[in-house]
């Protein structure tokens, strides 16, 4: 059945894109077709040298469930002039591939909920799809839109994507967002100049997706994104951060087809709650969104790079999530300095991807998280990729019990 979908994907590439495949795209598929994705005995790539971190025990098993997080560098951002410092058969996309499979494919043994970011569309739709459909895992795609600089094919741009395990969860129901369509809508936002030009002309995307964990028969809302990419925009992150939780808000409304008034009532407590962010957020947790998630509010005024931006009267003192604050999987590890990074280059190794979820939760129980990546191995390595890693980020994993 793999080798069936992987010639299907070769064939479509090769039609969709000829004018930007080159020799090694043969010599990969030659490769990949006869591999078919063996597994390997008592190995998985995910774990390979990392550790799981207790913190409690479950007390029923079966009511268990996994989200990771990964952020799988697209091929048509892995630029040689930020990568130059790394051999390129660690760079090339005939050793990524065939890595990121194997990664997706060990994924299943431990993740029931996956989130990826830089996925691409056209391989997505021709092979990871049903290559992972074949392992039980149904899958939401946004594709972002593409920007002024892109000659490439349309469908091989990026986007997020959620991959459910069937045998945990029923997809009850999902949105496709481009948050530009709500930074440029007057019903949602004041129009002024500062929004037009800074937030209304960004192509980030998110999926939000409400889902029915089987055994309890519990609902869990949760959205994945890859916020703007710039150091230099943290008004726009935040901003980006606000609206998708004004959008969870929504569907949270949506699904138990509340009023306006009683949605804000059941917000209040929020105890039944089960909500999750999770993606690539580019803010480390010295940055306007790590403080808006974890303490629920912050105040514009004293955010310094900020305040300089008019983005309309009703965003002018604070910012508060309908969720009250947000707790992370990693949070207590990273204050003990005990897990730092989640993305490994020559110049920059910090936490910038998240699995977020709602603090006021009575339901959800943290069990365990992966922890960091060796240190000693680390040495031996300036920046991924490399042999093993096949992005510049690597996978995040928390696991949680759904109290009855």
């Amino acid at each position: 059945m793999n080798c069936l979908k992987f010639q299907r994907w070769k064939h479509l590439t090769s039609t969709q894109n000829k004018t930007t495949q080159n020799s090694s795209n043969h010599i990969m598929n030659r490769r990949l077709a006869s591999r078919c994705y063996s597994t390997v005995s008592n190995y998985n790539s995910i774990v390979n040298h990392r550790s799981f971190i207790d913190f409690h025990k479950p007390l029923s098993p079966k009511n268990t469930f996994t989200v990771s997080s990964y952020n799988l560098l697209s091929r048509h951002y892995l630029w040689h002039q930020v990568y130059d410092y790394l051999p390129a058969k660690w760079t090339g996309w005939e050793q990524r591939f065939e890595l990121i499979n194997r990664n997706m494919a060990d994924l299943c043994d431990l993740s029931d909920i996956m989130c990826f970011q830089e996925m691409e569309y056209l391989i997505y739709q021709s092979f990871w799809k049903d290559f992972m459909l074949s392992r039980n895992y149904d899958s939401i795609f946004q594709k972002k839109r593409k920007p002024a600089y892109w000659q490439k094919n349309i469908n091989m741009m990026d986007g997020v994507s959620i991959f459910v395990n069937k045998k945990k969860f029923n997809i009850i129901n999902y949105e496709q967002i481009d948050l530009a369509h709500f930074f440029a809508s007057k019903h949602y936002f004041e129009q002024t100049p500062d929004l037009e030009k800074r937030l209304a002309s960004r192509n980030t995307v998110a999926v939000i997706a409400v889902l029915e964990h089987i055994p309890t028969k519990s609902t869990v809302f949760i959205s994945n994104t890859h916020l703007y990419w710039s150091p230099n925009h943290p008004d726009v992150k935040l901003m980006q951060t606000f609206l998708l939780t004004q959008l969870l808000k929504r569907a949270v409304q949506r699904q138990f087809r509340l009023s306006e008034e009683e949605t804000e009532e059941m917000l209040k407590g929020g105890h039944n709650l089960n909500v999750f962010m999770v993606g690539d957020f580019n803010s480390a947790p010295d940055s306007p969104v790590y403080r808006f998630l974890t303490q629920g509010r912050v105040d514009l005024k004293q955010e310094k790079e900020i305040s300089q931006f008019n983005y309309g009267s009703q965003l002018t003192s604070a910012l508060s999530t309908p969720f009250d604050k947000f707790n992370s999987p990693y949070k207590a590890l990273f204050e003990e300095d005990k897990f730092l990074k989640t993305t490994y280059t020559q110049k920059f190794k910090r936490i910038i991807d998240y699995i977020w979820f709602n603090k006021s939760s009575d339901q959800l129980e943290l069990i365990k998280v992966l922890g960091d990546i060796e240190s000693q191995y680390l040495e031996h390595y300036p920046g991924f990729p490399n042999p093993e890693f096949p992005s510049d980020h690597f996978p995040i994993l928390a696991e949680f019990e759904l109290k009855s």
